[in-house]
Order: structure tokens, then sequence, then C-alpha cells
């Protein structure tokens, strides 16, 4: 009898597990990028901040985020993004010195997307970051 009771226990508890599996979203992880350092090049097509710290781009063609360290070289630059039309989100970290210039990181985003970015630094023991921009790629 016993045997039989767990047995049914064992048959129940399958699908119900199975279903519960089935209904908890995914958690997405976030895309951690390191620049790679590159030569600037002027193209009218980026959207663009800067500040006393950081400046920062995106690039519709050729998805492109273009990251520049304006401050010291203890600071740390990045661009936090974030796909509206998607589920992608992630950082492009700058980790390279101010006298390096410019650096990029190449992205691969779904044509036609809406990308919701912000420039954010570490400065003077706190995290700082600009205003949202969005950029159709």
């Amino acid at each position: 009898m016993r045997n039989r009771f767990a047995a049914l226990l064992v048959a129940l508890a399958i699908p119900l597990f199975a279903v519960l599996g089935l209904a908890t979203p995914a958690l997405a992880a976030y895309e951690q990028d390191w620049t790679t350092n590159v030569t600037w090049y002027e193209d009218s097509s980026r959207e663009c901040v800067e500040n006393r710290y950081v400046s920062g781009c995106v690039q519709p063609y050729g998805d492109y985020i273009w990251l520049k360290n304006n401050g010291s070289a203890n600071y740390v630059v990045k661009i936090t993004w974030w796909d509206l039309d998607g589920d992608r989100e992630g950082y492009c970290t700058n980790n390279f010195a101010p006298s390096a210039g410019w650096t990029v990181c190449n992205k691969d985003f779904p044509e036609g997307h809406r990308i919701a970015w912000y420039v954010v630094y570490h400065a003077d023991g706190q995290w700082w970051s600009g205003s949202t921009q969005t950029t159709t790629v």
C-alpha cells in the first residue's frame, strides 16, 4: 500500500513540477562587454553625450557603442543599455586609461530596435549616471 501511495505522489508531482518550471520566467543575464582600443573616425550617424568624466555614443550602423574616459585613470566609465523592443540588456565598460582616447564595444542588435542607454562613471567614491538616451539601430 505504501509503495502505491508513493508511486501516485511521484506520478502527480512530475507534471506539477513541469508546469511550474514552464511558468517561471527565465532570468536574463546582463551582457558584460569590455571595450577594445580603436581609432576614432567621424560618423554623423552617432548619437553622443559627454560630460567632464565620460563621453559615450551609440552608432546605429554597425551597432557600435563608443566610450571615452575623460577623467583620470582611477575612474571607471561605462554605458548601460537595454533593448526596448527585446529582452537584452547589458554594459559596455572601458578598461583603458584616458590616454587611450575612444574605445568601442561591437554589438549585434536586431535591426529597427530601440536601444535605451546612458553613460555611467565612478568618481570620488560614488557612481554617477547621465540622462537616458534612446537610439534606433
